[in-house]
C-alpha cells in the first residue's frame, strides 16, 4: 500500500532514486533494465544469457532472486 509520504518522497527524490537503481553495479553485471519507477515500486527486465541457465534449462534460481532483490 502507498501512502501519501511514499508519493511525496517518491517525487522530491524521482531523479536521485532512479539513478541509484540504474548505476546498481550487480544489477548492471547481470544485464538487468529499469522499466518503470512508482511510489514503493519497481519494475525491472532481465534477458537470461545461456551462463544464466541450470541444468535443466530453466532460468537459475540465483537469477531470479537477484532480479527479484
Amino acid at each position: 500500500m502507498t501512502t501519501h509520504l511514499d508519493q511525496d518522497i517518491h517525487e522530491l527524490h524521482y531523479d536521485q532514486i532512479k539513478q541509484v537503481l540504474v548505476d546498481e553495479p550487480y544489477a548492471s553485471f547481470l544485464g538487468m533494465r529499469l522499466t518503470k519507477l512508482g511510489p514503493g515500486t519497481a519494475e525491472a527486465e532481465l534477458i537470461p544469457s545461456d551462463h544464466m541457465l541450470n541444468a535443466h534449462g530453466t532460468v537459475h534460481g540465483a537469477i531470479i532472486f537477484s532480479l527479484a532483490d
